[in-house]
């Protein structure tokens, strides 16, 4: 029978790295496999040159892997390039160019309306100012440029106008009021790049270079129509801004005083990415070559069977609804059109201006206001006053961020996932929806409960795993809790539905609202003026009661309202504290009786069961105080 030859497996060492231990490496394994065939290792041999010249292309080998995995790591990587790379694929954008920013007063006059008492400023000549409104500082030729809307029509707790009286006729009554509204703008120039595109290509990229660039504002193509930023191409939908009004939608009207906003989802098949290179901004479009939106390409059966790459139907494919072999779900490829973008330059550490310095406006589109057709000649004034001031000076303008920041900024958008999970990420995307949608001034949330099917008895619940109860709050525009309206609830469950886990139900209920009073008695020092002690100490619990400062459930510690009054100038002792509730709805409080001596336990006042907070309504007239002597 043949015999059968077996290979003789050598012994091969992996350890080493660098020149020296792979030199080493290949004379020790000549001297023990070839010992016969080659021992000449004197360092002039032809043999050690090829020895040499081995353990250098290992070497060199060994450097570059190295190098490779050392820059695929976001913590070890040092060439931006990758650092930037890396950061995108962990959903961060690193800035360019970081813009700085201010808050501006913005004035337009308005005509008086009425007589004698009755006279007030005339709304109906409020302007509307569109986002973009440019403005300069004298102070280095700096450009700021607005981000929102300023509606002068608008009067809420959060975007609130005052008004004031500008001039008197002969009579002494006003005749024109001055409006001002407080609105934040940037340091930043528009400036715009024209794009000739030809044939379809799928996921066609374009790169807008700048020295600093801030971002991409929008972009129109030729035939009129709006291509839409999105954080990833997949995702298909935007929020969008529509007025409160009746005609879209009668129900949520009737609050367009304190709502004068919707926030409603959009699909939007023409849509881009934005992400930031070495040279600039790179945009990246999609890659569908239909011409219909993409709702149409996914929501019949048969559009998904004929889309199946291989051209078969089979019910077991494995279907990616972002997959873009199978829909166009990754958006329209722009073709045959030119695209202008619309981008912003500038920022850095000299748009840090000082205040009192931006002051001309260079370009305002009031184009959306409703001015009366009465008086064309009193429409130019109205237009023709509007005013800028910065009362405090710009800041947060700065440089491109480093790599160190980069990597840290990466990982906290790596962790949060831009998704609510928690309890506190619910709460903070509540309290994050722009104000201009509705206010919601206090969020607190308590799992749900449900009844226990394992017992027949109804009074015995458990917690349900998933839903969870909001609980909150509104203000009114004197600042007052109130319950939120249904506009606002609205906006806040479009607005949640971008950032909720699938499996998480949101319960939107009302707080309660505890009126309560403060009564208290205090004895002052000899030789201080006790009414002037006892105003100072009113002051100081109007302060604590400061309804920022509570949230709901939070209760009341009867000790702190005593060490808040020892620490008044003069205050010798306090004798007695007394908490009050206030429920006379026919005087505005909140109908809710609450037993606060029930309630109280070792000093400290718990509020109901039930989701509650309590509220010093009126504090000039709910906060007393009484000075008592021995």
């Amino acid at each position: 029978m043949a015999s059968i030859s077996k290979t003789t497996s050598k012994d091969i060492k992996y350890l080493g790295r660098d020149f020296d231990s792979l030199k080493k490496g290949l004379i020790e394994f000549t001297k023990t496999y070839y010992p016969n065939t080659y021992n000449d290792f004197n360092e002039a041999s032809p043999g050690m040159m090829f020895v040499e010249m081995a353990a250098y292309v290992g070497d060199v080998l060994n450097y570059y892997i190295d190098s490779q995995l050392k820059e695929s790591l976001l913590l070890q990587a040092t060439e931006r390039r990758n650092i930037l790379s890396i950061a995108a694929a962990m959903g961060y954008k690193p800035k360019i160019s970081v813009p700085s920013v201010v808050e501006l007063d913005v004035f337009q006059l308005l005509p008086a309306n009425g007589t004698g008492v009755n006279i007030m400023p005339d709304t109906n000549y409020s302007l509307k100012v569109s986002p973009g409104m440019r403005t300069r500082s004298s102070a280095g030729n700096i450009e700021f440029i607005t981000q929102n809307t300023i509606d002068f029509g608008v009067n809420t707790v959060y975007d609130t106008t005052e008004y004031s009286v500008y001039s008197i006729d002969a009579t002494g009554a006003p005749n024109y009021y001055l409006a001002k509204k407080t609105v934040k703008a940037i340091s930043a120039i528009p400036k715009t790049k024209t794009i000739v595109v030809g044939s379809v290509t799928k996921f066609l990229k374009v790169l807008i270079e700048d020295t600093n660039l801030i971002g991409i504002q929008s972009i129109v193509d030729s035939d009129g129509n709006t291509w839409y930023e999105v954080p990833y191409l997949a995702q298909d939908t935007i929020f969008e801004k529509i007025e409160n009004t009746a005609l879209n939608d009668p129900d949520a009207a009737v609050y367009s005083t304190s709502v004068p906003y919707l926030l409603k989802l959009k699909r939007v098949p023409k849509r881009f990415i934005s992400r930031v290179v070495e040279r600039g901004i790179e945009l990246q479009f999609g890659s569908g070559v239909s011409s219909s939106p993409d709702e149409e390409l996914l929501a019949t059966p048969e559009n998904i069977g004929l889309s199946l790459p291989t051209g078969i139907d089979d019910i077991d494919a494995s279907i990616d609804p972002s997959a873009p072999i199978f829909t166009g779900a990754y958006g329209i490829a722009p073709s045959n059109t030119t695209l202008t973008v619309t981008y912003l330059a500038g920022g850095g550490v000299t748009s840090n201006v000082p205040s009192n310095t931006i002051s001309e406006i260079v370009g305002v589109d009031t184009a959306g206001s409703s001015l009366p057709t009465v008086n064309q000649t009193l429409n130019t004034t109205i237009i023709n006053s509007l005013a800028i001031n910065n009362p405090i000076a710009a800041s947060g303008g700065r440089s491109s961020e480093t790599a160190d920041e980069i990597r840290e900024n990466a990982l906290a958008q790596l962790t949060s996932q831009n998704r609510a999970v928690t309890n506190e990420d619910y709460t903070i995307r509540a309290y994050a929806m722009p104000s201009v949608y509705g206010s919601v001034a206090k969020v607190f949330i308590t799992p749900d409960e449900q009844n226990n099917i394992t017992t027949t008895d109804t009074t015995d619940r458990v917690s349900n795993p998933l839903a969870m109860n909001m609980y909150m709050l509104g203000y009114t525009n004197t600042k007052n809790l109130t319950q939120v309206n249904r506009a606002v609830k609205e906006n806040l469950k479009t607005y949640l539905g971008q950032y909720r886990m699938l499996t998480d139900s949101i319960n939107f209920r009302d707080a309660f609202i505890i009126n309560i009073g403060i009564d208290f008695e205090i004895v002052p020092l000899p030789n201080y003026n006790s009414n002037e002690v006892l105003l100072n100490c009113v002051e100081k619990v109007k302060e604590m009661f400061q309804i920022d400062r509570w949230q709901i459930n939070e209760p009341i510690i009867v000790s702190d309202i005593f060490n808040i009054l020892l620490t008044v100038k003069g205050v010798q002792t306090i004798t007695s504290v007394k908490i009050k509730n206030i429920n006379s709805s026919s005087n505005g409080y909140s109908d809710v009786i609450y037993d606060i001596n029930d309630a109280t336990r070792n000093g400290i006042v718990y509020p109901s069961l039930d989701p509650a907070i309590f509220e010093v309504k009126y504090p000039n007239n709910d906060i007393k105080g009484r000075v008592v002597t021995f």
